[in-house]
């Protein structure tokens, strides 16, 4: 199954009279970055991303069926709310921080490092895991913890990764620092140069607490959002010439993109050769100690 982590409906106010939107990517064996037009359903997705391994055939499509398609459903409607000026609130508030959040999570980079820690801390424990199981221990038990890991089902991390990837996308702490930002909503449609999006569409500064902490998503090709923490910083950003956040939210969205970038059309695909996977990417995990 087609597992979106860029979902359809954020593409769709980019998509042309064609019903299709502009496609940049590395094209191989010389990876020069081209164009093309593709539909929403044909870019964007990791066939099997959030698979729940050993599972019904019912059942191992779950989190991208239910959980992302309730994230998705709902920030739509959130996000209709957004183009035409309206600041959600109550539920559809709730579900817009939570979609912002799982921006962050759910790409491929993140869900395979998912998987790669919770399966190194899984078969290579600590030595607190390690006493805890001696304590706990019961009789008939394997004589040590690794012995009893080593005779465990070895998709168990890759399932335990899964879903704890879905509880990292509705952190109430997370979701309730972006849910009290100052919002706004950017229009520029009389200007010329439109926002352009990619695979990893949400900037956001290197902490939020900070004076100017902030975080932005291009929703349309005319119509940015942006969330702040402090109302001095929000009214001095949106004082700002137009054109200049444009052109600074593209060459960010450009730069944090991985795979693709998305435009209405070709015009601007210079700026995706010279900016594109040039900047580095905010995560949820936490950078490991070296």
């Amino acid at each position: 199954m087609k597992h979106h982590y860029i979902p359809q409906f954020y593409l769709r106010p980019w998509l042309g009279p064609d019903h299709r939107l502009e496609e940049f990517g590395r094209v191989p064996p010389s990876n020069q970055i081209r164009s093309r037009r593709r539909g929403t359903n044909s870019t964007g997705y990791e066939e099997d991303l959030y698979i729940i391994p050993d599972t019904t055939a019912e059942t191992q499509h779950n989190v991208e069926k239910i959980f992302m398609g309730v994230v998705d459903a709902s920030a739509a409607k959130a996000r209709d709310q957004l183009l035409t000026g309206v600041m959600p609130t109550g539920e559809l508030r709730v579900a817009w921080a939570r979609f912002l959040l799982s921006l962050m999570m759910r790409t491929p980079d993140q869900i395979a490092e998912f998987k790669r820690r919770i399966s190194d801390y899984w078969f290579n424990p600590d030595t607190e895991l390690l006493a805890r199981y001696e304590e706990a221990k019961q009789k008939g038990w394997p004589a040590t913890l690794e012995e009893y890991l080593k005779g465990s089902d070895k998709k168990v991390p890759e399932r335990i990764a899964v879903m704890l990837a879905t509880d990292m996308m509705q952190r109430e702490n997370l979701l309730r620092l972006l849910m009290g930002a100052i919002w706004r909503v950017l229009d520029t449609r009389n200007k010329i140069r439109p926002f352009m999006t990619s695979d990893r569409p949400l900037v956001m500064t290197n902490g939020l607490m900070r004076d100017d902490g902030h975080f932005g998503l291009p929703i349309g090709p005319h119509h940015l959002f942006v969330g702040f923490m402090k109302q001095s910083f929000a009214d001095d950003f949106c004082s700002k010439p137009a054109g200049r956040l444009v052109r600074l939210t593209n060459e960010a969205a450009i730069g944090q993109a991985r795979k693709n970038v998305y435009a209405l059309d070709a015009t601007y695909i210079a700026d995706v050769r010279k900016f594109m996977s040039k900047r580095d990417i905010m995560q949820l995990l936490p950078t490991e100690a070296k």
